[in-house]
């Protein structure tokens, strides 16, 4: 799972605010990246944290939006995404993540957690 891949999918979506962009995002980025097991929950979190937070942004619940999506994925990467909706202190700050704004509207970046 690469955090440009989820960026790049997940600033469509949010640029876009719709719910159904945002499904397809993350259905897109599971598909090329996000179905083989890795590292640790807080590497999988990570890749996460942009399409939880863009469903808020876009005044959907995550777990209500994204839970049917996430459903079809190994037990490994559910209980990711449950931890990632789950707590209010897994913030996308927390996880590394910005919203940053472009000439071509909001966009998210990563910077590597020192």
């Amino acid at each position: 799972m690469t955090p440009g891949l989820g960026a790049r999918e997940s600033t469509r979506a949010l640029r876009d605010g719709s719910p159904s962009a945002l499904r397809s995002a993350l259905e897109r980025w599971l598909a090329v990246s996000g179905r083989a097991p890795y590292g640790d929950q807080r590497d999988a979190m990570i890749g996460l944290a942009p399409f939880v937070d863009c469903a808020r942004r876009i005044g959907q619940d995550p777990g209500d939006l994204l839970g049917p999506v996430i459903a079809n994925c190994p037990p490994w990467l559910r209980q990711a995404f449950a931890a990632t909706i789950g707590y209010p202190d897994v913030t996308l700050e927390a996880l590394g993540w910005t919203v940053v704004d472009t000439d071509d509207g909001p966009a998210y970046r990563f910077a590597w957690p020192e």
